[in-house]
């Protein structure tokens, strides 16, 4: 899982792709709250959750290419662009995170929990896909950057 870039010792995923994948997943999420709120006879969760959980996991094993469906088309929407390299473990630990939450969302829709409730757990996914996307600030690979000690990890942002 991803590239060997000369002067670094780990392999390391291009930022770039990583947050157009993001602003991808920004637009489910939106598009699956609105659905929520709107129209939740439409059941969006049931859908939208595998199919995330399935797109976390695929990315946090196998890197955005190939397994990733959202990652390879966020990798062929920046193919023109300049790669940003970036260590992996910190974004591995935040697509587990993701995929987590795909989980929560999934497991409340099974419960029987209403809508609502759902919509708010999704809403924070599209906060922090948008922040990802949009910002750049990977809010799973700060957690990371606290709870593990990873100098070819550090996140810039997150220096006093």
């Amino acid at each position: 899982m991803g590239q060997r870039v000369p002067g670094h010792a780990h392999p390391r995923i291009n930022e770039t792709a990583t947050r157009a994948r993001a602003g991808i997943l920004n637009a489910l999420s939106a598009t699956t709250v609105f659905l929520l709120l709107a129209a939740p006879q439409t059941d969006p969760v049931l859908y939208v959750g595998p199919f995330v959980i399935f797109d976390m996991l695929a990315a946090a094993f196998f890197g955005l290419t190939p397994c990733s469906p959202v990652g390879v088309l966020g990798t062929l929407l920046t193919m023109g662009a300049r790669p940003v390299w970036k260590p992996i473990a910190p974004k591995r630990f935040a697509w587990l995170l993701g995929a987590g939450l795909g989980a929560v969302c999934l497991t409340m829709r099974g419960l029987g929990v209403a809508p609502v409730w759902i919509a708010g757990v999704v809403g924070v996914c599209f906060a922090l896909t948008w922040l990802e996307a949009a910002l750049g600030f990977c809010v799973g690979c700060w957690m990371h950057s606290l709870l593990f000690d990873c100098e070819d990890c550090d996140v810039k942002y997150v220096r006093a």
